[in-house]
């Protein structure tokens, strides 16, 4: 697939050097300052949309929003929205089974979902199966033009997961280009290679770009702990290797409309990714090999011209997601858990699920009244495994071991062919400026999901069930001069739980509570200042409270049991400011979390009152981008402080294999610096981790290790642009 992908690239871009050079050339003599044109200084002031579905300065917004250009990007070395993220205001790093995620305000962030939600040129592209915003490096940068990040609850305009965050990505046009494209290739560390490249061209009345990316790595392998009870001669506790190969490919096309066809948008995403467990799905390093690949395929159609000299304003967009498993996983070892599985546990699935996404938006404008009034729905589809067995009696959460492969039971079986509905409809107002100084938005958000569910374990299985939320936000910033300005902001977001936490069944990868697990709620209120002394300079301090209701993560009660595991009130503050000139820019920013109160919800895990836990309470972040000539340099300073663990996460004679209060914090310096060879061409050099800190994060609950994060990685690049 990625050979045929590579070439039709290579033929489409030698076609458009002979269809379309001349258009593309009268295009890039248009006087609209492109992004790619702009000083630094005046990058770190671009336009955002995301905050409230129009065009608006960004200390104007009715949310805490960053809006990261394309050439930031590139000049800090990010490769991953991961990346990008931790260096902002309230994210941190974090991980869970084999899965980079980012925590938030103090939250630890589980595998099953990292609760933001993610767009691509406003279109929601969130897993149909988990719920889960792809930030990793499966999705790659390399067609944005510039990112867009939510502080915080969206909920209110947005729906289901925008709880944390809301990540829009801007994707390029053929004239963002510079020409008719550029190509990139890398390798490092850890046999770490990549390559990418993005082409596009455009005539009078339509343009397109095509993108293909691919990454591979041996990852991060170490010896470690587990939890399968495996000793050494002497009946030692035996450290084995981690496995963390991962591979993926992505390939991306749009075709948009321009003049008569303005508006018109049409995408096609292509994604895979193969991957290792890391420690395994119970926590059981493998004994061997496992095969592990996933794919997503998108297809979206929007509608939205932007008339702005029009009373009203309209969008329609329509997307259809396809996502499909093939795992071949193994559990347990041969004769773990003293001899109950004498040929180990293994389970080999392969399946995919649909979900159709549709939205129809009206927007109205009159004397700086701004009315937008919108109408979503979504349905989830699963049509039951092409192939799903396993050498254990999995069916109904049986647990008999056998030798033999056999078939088993469909892995979503309560909504075997029995479609998940989402309704929603959402209002916002944006009043003029009163007394010229305070603008107030109203945005409010009513969704519902509804589905038949066949619970086969009981005497009536034919059920209903459904979920519906009000989410509000109202936001209020009042600017005192052109320098400074306030925000206050209250918002509510909400999460339903997802089709693999409520449908789950006939397997060791899931466990689902379908009639007692409750939505995730996060209730936000934030009081911000800005203030722009001068030209270049931006400072901001903001205060928030949240109150997350009803966390849902895997519980140690049963195997990968989907649980609400606890509801946490937590304080904070965030400082942050940003400096540019035409050659320069930096930033700063700290970040500083108390628990006010917490309420647990599962019996497996202990209260730990006023103090966070399984996250870091404290954040500082620096950075700078420098250019001069053909030379760019970056550096990036990454600082957590301890993470402390919880009562129930602790053993006796823990000590003897990881620390029993707590992982410390620890300190990280990124360095990359580029040469410019010509207009054309350059070379590039990063290093991540230059102090090669050790360095670990948590892992909850009462077993033998914590994760482990990668030690100094260097890679080299060549970028060719053409």
């Amino acid at each position: 697939m990625k050979k045929i992908l590579f070439k039709w690239l290579l033929a489409f871009t030698l076609a458009l050097n002979t269809q379309f050079l001349v258009a593309q050339q009268i295009a890039d003599t248009s006087i609209d300052r492109k992004i790619y044109e702009l000083g630094l200084e005046e990058l770190l002031n671009i336009t955002v949309v995301s905050a409230s579905k129009i065009e608006q300065q960004q200390s104007q917004a009715p949310n805490i929003i960053y809006a990261v250009p394309k050439d930031l990007i590139n000049g800090h070395g990010w490769n991953s929205m991961n990346d990008m993220l931790s260096f902002y205001p309230g994210y941190f790093i974090s991980r869970d089974y084999e899965r980079r995620t980012l925590g938030f305000r103090g939250m630890f962030e589980g595998w099953n979902n990292n609760h933001i939600l993610m767009m691509i040129d406003g279109i929601p592209v969130n897993d149909n199966l988990y719920g889960t915003a792809y930030t990793w490096e499966i999705t790659p940068l390399n067609f944005s033009n510039s990112i867009e990040i939510i502080c915080g609850p969206g909920g209110a305009l947005y729906g289901s997961n925008a709880m944390n965050g809301v990540i829009t990505m801007n994707t390029l046009r053929a004239n963002d280009l510079k020409g008719v494209g550029n190509a990139r290739v890398g390798i490092g560390s850890n046999n770490c290679q990549y390559y990418d490249i993005v082409t596009g061209a455009e005539n009078n009345d339509f343009g397109i770009v095509a993108s293909f990316s691919h990454f591979n790595t041996d990852g991060n392998e170490y010896m470690s702990y587990d939890a399968s009870g495996r000793v050494d001669g002497i009946g030692n506790p035996l450290k084995i290797e981690v496995s963390d190969n991962r591979d993926n490919s992505y390939f991306f096309a749009k075709i948009y409309g321009k003049n008569f066809y303005d508006g018109l948008m049409f995408q096609y995403h292509e994604q895979r990714w193969d991957f290792q467990t890391g420690h395994g799905w119970l926590f059981v390093i493998p004994d061997r090999p496992e095969d592990m690949k996933e794919y997503r395929r998108i297809f979206a159609l929007r509608y939205a011209p932007a008339r702005l000299d029009k009373l009203f304003g309209y969008e329609f967009t329509s997307r259809f997601q396809i996502h499909g498993i093939d795992w071949d996983m193994r559990y347990y070892q041969d004769g773990a858990l003293n001899g109950a599985y004498p040929s180990g546990a293994s389970e080999y699935l392969k399946t995919d699920a649909k979900d159709l996404f549709f939205r129809a938006q009206v927007n109205y404008r009159q004397s700086d009244h701004n009315v937008i009034i919108g109408i979503e729905s979504s349905t989830f589809f699963y049509n039951g495994d092409k192939i799903h067995s396993s050498n254990v009696n999995l069916n109904y959460r049986g647990d008999n071991s056998s030798e033999d492969y056999h078939r088993l039971n469909p892995w979503l079986e309560y909504v075997y062919e029995k479609p998940v509905y989402n309704i929603a409809s959402y209002l916002q107002y944006i009043s003029p400026r009163l007394f010229d100084r305070l603008q107030i938005t109203l945005s409010g958000r009513f969704d519902r999901m509804f589905f038949d569910y066949k619970d086969t374990m009981m005497v009536n299985p034919n059920k209903s069930k459904y979920f519906q939320m009000f989410t509000p936000r109202v936001a209020m910033v009042y600017s005192f001069n052109n320098q400074l300005l306030v925000k206050a902001i209250y918002g509510r977001a909400f999460r339903t739980p997802s089709p693999t936490e409520m449908f789950g069944l006939n397997t060791y990868t899931l466990a689902s509570n379908i009639d007692e697990l409750k939505p995730e709620i996060v209730t936000n209120v934030d009081v911000g200042v800005v203030w722009e002394p001068r030209t270049g300079l931006k400072v901001r301090v903001n205060s928030f409270l949240v109150n997350f209701q009803n966390q849902i993560a895997y519980s140690v009660a049963n195997k990968n049991l989907s649980t609400n595991v606890y509801t946490l009130k937590t304080a904070g503050m965030e400082f942050s400011a940003q400096y540019a000139t035409q050659s320069f820019s930096g930033f700063a920013n700290m970040s500083y979390f108390r628990r006010i109160d917490e309420t647990v919800l599962d019996s497996t895990i202990s209260e730990n009152g006023s103090r966070i836990t399984w996250a870091p309470s404290m954040l500082i972040k620096a950075g700078f981008l420098y250019k001069y000539n053909r030379f760019s340099v970056s550096s990036l300073f990454y600082y957590q402080n301890k993470s402390y663990r919880r009562n129930s996460d602790k053993f006796d004679e823990m000590e003897k294999f990881r620390s029993y209060n707590y992982v410390d914090g620890w300190v990280t310096v990124d360095l990359k610096g580029t040469f410019r060879f010509t207009n054309k061409s350059e070379i590039g050099i990063s290093i991540k981790n230059v102090l090669d800190a050790e360095r670990y994060f948590v892992k909850n609950n009462p077993y033998m290790f914590d994760y482990k994060l990668e030690g100094r990685i260097i890679t080299g690049e060549y970028i060719v642009k053409f």
